[in-house]
């Protein structure tokens, strides 16, 4: 509840000028490892103080979307990115349903988030991820921020899906690997779309390569990505679980938001 006191001088023309800016919103695309990526465009963006307010995220973007949602700067992103001890979450541990359980995983979601539900976060938040039972996207607005994250990451054949009521939800790339529409149905005036998508060109050489490749071809045929601006930070393939590309890609990040931040200046001011 708002409270009622005396009014200060120009407290009319702010809330005005509030009012009338438009409202900008950021897709976080999936791609593994190479969500550092979002970490270097992060930094421009709030170098150049791009106000930031929705985001929404799918895979590795859902993560770094509940983060920066939850309060989470790029100087802390970076942190987390070259400082956690990945290869431990990484750990194989094979079952039925997939090489990697992630509980690890889970945990530093919810850890570094606080225990936020979604619909706590500094700002509006959505999650994406696919239900194989309804073959259908689910977006995630409320609920457990960990879980909806872990759910949104869980790459078919790598990490092990996640059973949540009637529905068996995995990787949200599936279906929307850079959630720009969600964004835009969020209310968001400007849409700010980051796809980390850079296809491999090598022959796949194990099991795992060839049903990700099969995979790739059949989403990346047919998924469009909604935003005003659309940043490609990635110039060529990289795999999405190698700890050794993480620095360089959020080099390309920077280079890449460095490159069009002329043009967001001047959609967010218009």
């Amino acid at each position: 509840m708002l409270g009622i006191g005396k009014k200060h001088p120009g407290d009319g023309k702010e809330a005005r000028q509030h009012k009338q800016r438009k409202k900008v919103g950021v897709a976080f695309g999936g791609g593994g490892l190479k969500g550092s990526a979002h970490v270097g465009i992060l930094k421009v963006l709030t170098e150049h103080n791009i106000p930031i307010d929705m985001v929404a995220g799918t895979s590795i973007g859902a993560a770094v979307a509940a983060l920066y949602a939850s309060g989470y700067d790029w100087k802390m992103l970076d942190f987390l990115f070259n400082e956690y001890d990945i290869d431990s979450t990484l750990k194989v541990r094979p079952n039925r349903k997939g090489l990697i359980p992630a509980d690890k995983y889970t945990d530093l979601i919810r850890t570094c988030t606080k225990g936020k539900r979604i619909e706590e976060m500094d700002i509006p938040l959505k999650i994406v991820a696919v239900d194989l039972m309804s073959r259908k996207k689910i977006l995630f607005d409320r609920g457990d921020t960990a879980l909806a994250v872990r759910a949104s990451s869980a790459i078919p054949g790598v990490f092990t899906p996640v059973k949540m009521g009637d529905m068996l939800l995995v990787d949200g790339y599936i279906l929307d690997n850079c959630p720009g529409d969600v964004v835009r149905a969020m209310g968001a005036d400007i849409v700010i779309a980051i796809s980390l998508y850079a296809p491999d060109m090598s022959e796949p050489t194990n099991i795992l390569d060839i049903v990700n490749r099969s995979l790739d071809i059949a989403t990346s045929s047919y998924q469009e990505i909604d935003g005003d601006i659309i940043l490609r930070p990635i110039p060529h393939h990289v795999d999405s679980l190698n700890t050794e590309g993480i620095a360089q890609c959020r080099i390309w990040g920077e280079e890449c938001a460095n490159q069009y931040i002329d043009e967001i200046i001047k959609l967010v001011g218009s």
